[in-house]
């Protein structure tokens, strides 16, 4: 189980430029790739509140696995924390950001088992795209565009998590 890590980068980069007309009309600031690192970073602000929300994305065995996406916490740095994320109505649309705190949804690796352990049992990390609860969130743009559909919906959007 293991990308060559040229193909990763070659997916990420071209999903990246799928993303440029979304970056400029929403104001997403994306990072340069850490090519070393497997990561690159995506800064959103969401216009309700005028709340910035920065995630780190790796992709290290992208696609045969998901992203691992983390959200940073804006005042002290630290990955992961409950203040890092979103705070999610859910809705008709479902939650898509959870209290563990993750990204709870087959096109997040921290979700799975050896991560936050959300979906220990129930999900597979590996094919991972056959996920019946998968829907469109199967590249990068529709991941960012779901994030930012989130933070922009007065129903759903909910402020900063706290914890």
């Amino acid at each position: 189980m293991s990308v060559d890590n040229r193909i990763s980068l070659n997916i990420v980069r071209m999903e990246l430029q799928d993303c440029q007309k979304d970056a400029e009309l929403f104001g997403w600031d994306i990072s340069e790739i850490d090519e070393s690192n497997h990561v690159f970073t995506v800064k959103m602000i969401s216009p309700i509140d005028d709340e910035g929300y920065k995630m780190e994305i790796r992709f290290d065995d992208y696609k045969e696995l998901p992203l691992l996406i983390e959200f940073i916490d804006p005042k002290t740095g630290e990955k992961g924390t409950k203040n890092a994320y979103p705070a999610d109505g859910g809705g008709k649309a479902g939650n898509l950001f959870h209290n563990h705190p993750c990204i709870c949804h087959p096109c997040s690796r921290k979700a799975y088992k050896g991560y936050s352990n959300v979906h220990a049992n129930d999900w597979n990390l590996i094919g991972w795209q056959q996920n019946p609860k998968v829907d469109t969130l199967t590249n990068i743009r529709a991941i960012l565009r779901a994030v930012y559909f989130r933070i922009s919906n007065a129903e759903i959007y909910k402020g900063r998590m706290h914890g």
